[in-house]
């Protein structure tokens, strides 16, 4: 069966949460249950993840009948609580935008826990290569054409990798095209990146799921206050007032930031009769739901926070 190139790219950021010595295993023809890759894309660099805390992985396949490369980054993948916000504030360190650098844009801003993450990202190294000398030995020659993808706060970075990649390829005068594609992306930069961003690729995707609360990070806070119509839960006022502070923080500083593409292309999730809004949002959230929402068959990950560890935080909050 023949795939969209946008469920082939969401099937591609699904498998990053696969551990990493079966990863190759995923995108052999013979997967049980097929998924959208049909066997077409082998592994030809990594996975690599960051030595220190294993958050982010990222890894290189290649579609030899297509003469293209995907790249498929991993992000951290949030377990949510009322701490959800407060981590993630810290972990992409939204209150410390730097310039954006590749090249350097006129007030350009990113978050700082972007450019560390993509530091991180252009030097892991797989087989004794790091991943900035493969795009140089490897991917630039070939005149190939180029994915970047990504899902949750692996979007986020596709969204700092690709435009990077696009510098890369410059330096070694290639003529590779590249297209990004994102899923569930939280907002990486303020207003200046998303139009450099936006005028840069002709052709970028960035898909979200309406009622996912990742996507609202950090443009769209407020709307997390009122995002599950009944039957779906309500937000409880712990949630209500960690918004209220993070989004006050983030103005006293004046500090903003906007999502690329402009509005994107939605996918109609729907809310359940859920308990608790913090298992909805994971559900919601989820990397089978945005495939299954794209039509696309579902990649069988144990995810590496699941229902029941989200109930289980829940207790200790």
């Amino acid at each position: 069966m023949a795939y969209t190139q946008s469920q082939i790219m969401m099937t591609l950021a699904a498998i990053t949460y696969a551990s990493p010595n079966d990863t190759a295993s995923y995108l052999l023809p013979t997967t049980n249950p097929p998924n959208a890759t049909n066997g077409d894309w082998a592994l030809v660099w990594g996975p690599a993840v960051t030595a220190i805390d294993h958050g982010n992985l990222m890894f290189v396949t290649y579609n030899k009948s297509t003469n293209q490369y995907a790249i498929a980054i991993r992000g951290t993948y949030p377990y949510f609580g009322l701490a959800l916000l407060v981590d993630l504030y810290q972990d992409l360190d939204v209150s410390h935008p730097r310039s954006w650098e590749y090249p350097n844009v006129p007030g350009a801003m990113v978050a700082g826990g972007m450019i560390d993450g993509l530091d991180d990202l252009m030097r892991l190294t797989s087989n004794g290569m790091a991943f900035h000398n493969f795009v140089d030995a490897e991917i630039a020659p070939s005149g190939a054409d180029i994915f970047v993808t990504g899902h949750s706060l692996g979007g986020s970075l596709t969204t700092v990798m690709a435009p990077w990649l696009v510098y890369r390829l410059a330096q070694n005068n290639a003529k590779n095209s590249v297209t990004p594609y994102t899923y569930a992306a939280p907002t990486a930069g303020n207003d200046t990146f998303a139009t450099f961003y936006t005028e840069l690729f002709k052709s970028s995707y960035r898909y979200y799921n309406v009622i996912d609360v990742v996507p609202k990070a950090w443009a769209d806070l407020a709307s997390i206050k009122n995002l599950y119509s009944s039957p779906g839960p309500a937000c409880p006022w712990e949630l209500k007032d960690t918004i209220d502070v993070v989004t006050d923080w983030l103005h006293a500083l004046k500090v903003s930031y906007v999502q690329p593409n402009g509005t994107g292309a939605s996918l109609p999730g729907v809310p359940s009769p859920e308990s608790d809004i913090f298992a909805e949002a994971l559900d919601q959230h989820d990397h089978n739901y945005y495939l299954k929402l794209l039509g696309a068959p579902t990649v069988p990950i144990s995810a590496p926070h699941t229902r029941a560890d989200t109930k289980k935080k829940l207790g200790s909050v």
